[in-house]
């Protein structure tokens, strides 16, 4: 299943591709407003799939033969997405109306978990207190709606398994994530506790006794099974440039099947396989440095694994797990469909993804890791321009979003609207870079904790460091090497990033001295005006309210509204709504004098807003031609007046000309 831009209709579309393994040949089966969760149905050569085909997200049986029926169909009435009414918002589609949210098939084919959703009218009438601040900065008008977990029996047999509000976002969001065993299957509800805060209960339902009891709680952040062959969990243990692989069973005893350089469980790759008779286990295993995807065989005498020439997604085995398929991609080669002889270890390619990205020679790709001032280290890559010279200095942006940066190919999470490869088709240098990981460092692993337990565990001044500083540190170090070899002009350097990277590039442009341009997507984590809408949150990061004396000097120090004084790089912000974060950030560089610009994308229509990843067609390819439009301007000094940007450059002129005095005296000599 591919999702692409349709750019007569605006939109993005999602195509169901059938490919014979054989011989290569492929034909399009399905095309549909959303295609999500695309299983194979154990114990059939047809597939399942939740699909809008009009009438909402629906769970449908995909034959072979293309034909398409209905399997659960439930009347869409709860809608995700930026618009009004809606539940939750969307991360990359369109508003949908959602009929059925999740399934999960058993591993015989015999039992379907699956959860409806369905809308409540929210009574009319005075509000009081936290009914109204709940709605504080609300654009939308928040819908109600409930989660009703199902089961059904091999025989058509329905039962209720849990009724869930709304309040209980892990069913709300859930993808059909149980755990099935031979008696009944594990879930996981989560309920909300004074002051905020969410307990997670895990459930077990059994077959024979039709309903459910409580065998564990927790309110700690924790991944989900991938089963072993000796039926228990496995699980990658430790720190550092190797992973003790570990199967943990229900009595608690663990077997190690050895140390390895890798990591397993990642969300991009397949989660895990098991074969009936337990000889056999798969699960997705990620590179330390250079990372990339691959698969780890599991059985009782021992691990091995498979890797590609670049890496392995999306996997699917028989049940026997003999043989698979896979996308296989890394940042060089675009997606193609690759065989898996998990006996001979072999990857064989069938069939191209993208035809048309496959007539594009590839640019040369170079995998770095960089030890910063702190000794933490980075990984990320870097694309060279086409043509590239020795001893020519170049411009250069470095590309982050958090831990995205590896071996696949274009990916949207990390390069958002930042076209890496264009920009280096351009005559830039790009980086990205991940920010220094956890998997290396303790104090690192014990900072993500901290911000994921929403726990005060460290001081204010060292999650700064540990979750912030290090990243713009590796930023420092990336483009002072490169400088240092004579590959990039210091005076030329851009930062881009979305999301968790907009944090990291707004920290940089306030922070560090290094960077003379910048955009920033989507995001204003970090501002004073969101600690009242999170203020767990904020109290693990800053210790407490920026309304209060004692902690306004760790916002002092972060925030980056509230450091404009200490920038001078001219910074455009891309937003999908008007965060009031983002505006905040906005007006105080205006006040600072610092050349900047804040950019709002629409949404289809006067009721809803476009989504944290774009998918109007028209409004991601605008973003690119303006983030080119803007480095071009400041780093290089070009004007391309067929730009769609080329009437903002009277307005740029303005701002450069205007650049504060501390600026322009400014040695700018680094960090």
């Amino acid at each position: 299943m591919t999702r692409i831009a349709d750019r007569p209709s605006d939109k993005t579309v999602a195509v169901l591709t059938l490919v014979d393994l054989a011989t290569g040949a492929k034909r399009e089966i399905l095309r549909a407003g959303w295609i999500d969760q695309l299983r194979r149905i154990p114990g059939s050569e047809a597939w399942s799939a939740l699909i809008d085909r009009g009438e909402g997200v629906q769970l449908y049986r995909v034959e072979p033969d293309g034909r398409v029926a209905p399997i659960i169909i439930h009347p869409a009435t709860v809608r995700f997405g930026e618009v009004d009414g809606w539940l939750l918002p969307g991360f990359a589609h369109s508003p949908l109306g959602i009929g059925v949210k999740a399934y999960s098939w058993s591993p015989d084919g015999l039992w379907l978990f699956y959860i409806l959703l369905d809308a409540i009218r929210p009574e009319r009438g005075v509000q009081h207190d936290e009914e109204i601040a709940e709605q504080r900065g609300m654009r939308r008008p928040r819908g109600q709606a409930t989660a009703s977990l199902y089961v059904r029996a091999a025989d058509g047999s329905i039962q209720l398994v849990a009724k869930r509000p709304r309040s209980d976002l892990r069913s709300i969001f859930s993808k059909g994530d149980v755990n099935w065993s031979a008696t009944g299957f594990e879930y996981v509800l989560m309920d909300a506790e004074e002051g905020g805060r969410q307990r997670k209960r895990t459930m077990a339902w059994s077959f024979a006794e039709k309903r459910s009891r409580e065998i564990g709680s927790t309110v700690q952040v924790a991944s989900w099974m991938l089963p072993g062959p000796r039926g228990g969990r496995l699980t990658a243990e430790g720190v550092g440039g190797s992973r003790e692989i570990v199967e943990t069973d229900q009595n608690g005893k663990r077997y190690s099947y050895g140390h390895f350089p890798f990591s397993i469980g990642h969300g991009a790759g397949f989660g895990g396989f098991r074969t009936a008779d337990g000889r056999r286990a798969i699960v997705n295993a990620r590179t330390i440095e250079d990372p990339r995807y691959g698969i780890a065989v599991i059985e009782a005498k021992g691990l091995r694994t498979i890797w590609g020439k670049a890496s392995l997604i999306q996997c699917d085995f028989t049940p026997t797990l003999r043989n698979g398929a896979c996308i296989a991609e890394g940042q060089s080669r675009p997606p193609s469909i690759v065989t898996i002889d998990v006996d001979a270890g072999k990857v064989e390619q069938v069939a191209s993804v993208s035809d048309q990205h496959d007539e594009i020679a590839p640019l040369e790709v170079t995998p770095r890791t960089w030890t910063n001032r702190y000794g933490h280290k980075a990984t990320g890559y870097v694309i060279w321009p086409r043509h590239y010279v020795t001893g020519r200095r170049y411009p250069a942006i470095v590309i982050t979003h958090g831990y995205d940066a590896d071996q696949r190919f274009a990916v949207q999470e990390n390069q958002w609207e930042y076209p890496a490869q264009v920009l280096a088709e351009r005559g830039y240098v790009v980086l990205l870079i991940n920010i220094p990981s956890s998997r290396f460092n303790k104090d690192l692993h014990d900072a993500d904790r901290a911000w994921a337990t929403e726990r005060g565990l460290m001081p204010p001044e060292e999650m700064r460091k540990l979750l912030w500083l290090t990243g713009v540190a590796s930023f420092e170090t990336a483009i002072q090497e490169l400088a240092a070899a004579g590959v990039i002009d210091r005076e030329r350097v851009g930062i881009a990033g979305y999301s968790r990277g907009s944090q990291l590039v707004n920290v940089a442009m306030t922070q560090s001295k290094i960077f003379r341009a910048a955009s920033s997507g989507d995001g204003a984590y970090l501002e004073p005006v969101y600690e009242p809408d999170m203020p767990e949150s904020y109290r693990a990061v800053f210790g407490g309210s920026p309304f209060d004396p004692k902690f306004l000097p760790n916002y002092l120090a972060l925030s980056p509204s509230l450091r404009t004084g200490e920038a001078c790089g001219a910074i455009l912000q891309q937003v999908a709504a008007p965060h009031a974060g983002a505006i905040d950030f906005y007006r105080a560089l205006r006040a600072a004098g610092v050349p900047t610009q804040l950019s709002l994308f629409p949404g289809e229509d006067d009721s809803s807003d476009e989504t944290h990843i774009f998918h109007i067609p028209s409004n991601r390819m605008a973003a690119m031609q303006e983030n080119l439009a803007w480095f071009d301007y400041w780093l290089k000094g070009e004007r391309d007046p067929l730009s769609p940007s080329a009437s903002r450059y009277a307005e740029w002129d303005r701002m450069r000309d205007a650049i504060p005095a501390r600026c322009r005296a400014d040695e700018r000599t680094g960090a």
